[in-house]
């Protein structure tokens, strides 16, 4: 399959920085999911138009497969494919508990982590033992709440020769009021994938980006999403000893209860998560993301447009994640 994303941005107010929250890890346009206990490799990514594209042998269950290094990816927004995505702004939390999409965050969870495991397959077989990736990436899909048989029987179509594979890009889009978007897309059919991209964009008149010309707006970073319900300078004690740089408390509301996202270096991401873990707390996911430098304030006209149009992105089978940096 392939994965793509996207970057939106308003032609509003000038992107000075505009980066995708992809999949994959290196250039502006990827992001990585990374499991906790696996090593980090960084990959570049090669821009072709608007999309970022990367071989689905670099990229398997979630794995960036680097000679021996590898590195897990993706998520985002809010992106309806996590139960509780990485919020950028009240509004942002406030949309995603007011519209209640917990079956459509659901389904996409469970599909993102069946492409992740059909590529991590098709890269290194069907024996966890053997391939440690699929090893890692079952013990992630079990932690976020995948059922184990949805799980055995994606292994079991992925050893088909005949299941096709995944491959991951990344778009770049401007919004409304000078914001923009970055979209993850795991597919099988990149064509198809950017066409329903191109067709909600016209939808809500938004246009298509070049690469980098919003994701300069963003700080490529990991993230490690803890769920607690301690204090905040008790989890700022734990981060800062594992190697952290700084953290943001969830906004009220979030499905997963109370929690932190804490932030590290790209380079660090998996050593932090491995570290918060062994101090006793739980660690639900951790991954690259983009982190807006600067979220921008919009109309109410302009952020009930652009969320219209992230709700639209994320109800393509192909859209894994998408960014923004909406204040």
């Amino acid at each position: 399959f392939a994965a793509a994303t996207v970057t939106v941005s308003t032609m509003g107010t000038r992107c000075v920085q505009g980066l995708l929250v992809v999949l994959a890890v290196g250039l502006p346009h990827a992001s990585a999911w990374v499991l906790p206990g696996s090593a980090t490799a960084l990959l570049p990514l090669r821009s072709s138009g608007f999309s970022a594209e990367r071989p689905a042998s670099s990229f398997v269950g979630g794995f960036s497969l680097q000679e021996e290094g590898l590195a897990v990816a993706r998520q985002g927004r809010g992106s309806a494919s996590h139960v509780s995505p990485v919020m950028m702004g009240r509004a942002a939390a406030k949309r995603a508990v007011t519209k209640g999409k917990t079956d459509m965050v659901k389904t996409k969870l469970n599909s993102r982590y069946g492409k992740m495991v059909t590529m991590c397959v098709k890269a290194g077989g069907t024996d966890p033992i053997a391939n440690p990736a699929l090893a890692k990436l079952l013990v992630q899909a079990k932690q976020a709440g995948v059922p184990v048989a949805n799980m055995e029987n994606v292994i079991k179509k992925a050893n088909n020769k005949d299941q096709a594979d995944f491959k991951e890009s990344t778009y770049e889009v401007y919004g409304q009021g000078g914001i923009g978007f970055v979209i993850d897309i795991l597919t099988d059919n990149n064509n198809r994938a950017a066409g329903d991209v191109r067709t909600v964009l016209n939808k809500n008149k938004l246009k298509m980006a070049e690469p980098g010309s919003v994701a300069f707006n963003f700080d490529r970073v990991g993230c490690v999403q803890v769920l607690t319900d301690k204090e905040e300078d008790d989890v700022m004690e734990a981060a800062l000893e594992a190697g952290a740089e700084d953290l943001e408390q969830f906004e009220e509301g979030g499905e997963d209860g109370p929690g932190f996202n804490v932030y590290t270096e790209m380079t660090s991401l998996m050593a932090v998560a491995d570290s918060i873990k062994e101090q006793g707390y739980e660690v639900k996911d951790a991954r690259f993301i983009w982190k807006p430098k600067g979220p921008i304030e919009v109309s109410e006209d302009d952020e009930t447009k652009n969320f219209d149009a992230i709700d639209m992105l994320e109800e393509l089978d192909d859209v894994d994640a998408v960014w923004h940096n909406m204040a």
